[in-house]
């Protein structure tokens, strides 16, 4: 059951949120990317905090791992929506 959820997360994660992103690149990247170095900087606080419990480096590993790879994702998101004009219908989000 664990697996499951964890994968349900994967598709959240990597398909609603960069989406997003994408379709409104041109007019709100700015407020977009703000919103991943928040998440960024809470990940890796949470590796922090991990690593310093469990006396491990792995919390601190994994948390900037995903952080990287988040980052990287959204980068291309915007990339891929930047010159593209907000979706139909969008007026007034």
């Amino acid at each position: 059951m664990c697996g499951v959820r964890l994968h349900w997360t994967y598709f959240s994660t990597l398909n609603s949120s960069p989406q997003t992103t994408e379709l409104f690149a041109s007019d709100r990247e700015d407020s977009l990317m703000h919103w991943v170095y928040i998440g960024s900087a809470v990940a890796l606080g949470g590796g922090v905090y991990g690593t310093v419990l469990s006396a491990s480096p792995w919390p601190l590993i994994g948390a900037t791992a995903v952080a990287l790879g988040m980052f990287v994702a959204y980068k291309h998101a915007v990339s891929r929506g930047i010159d593209q004009p907000a979706p139909r219908g969008a007026d007034g989000y």
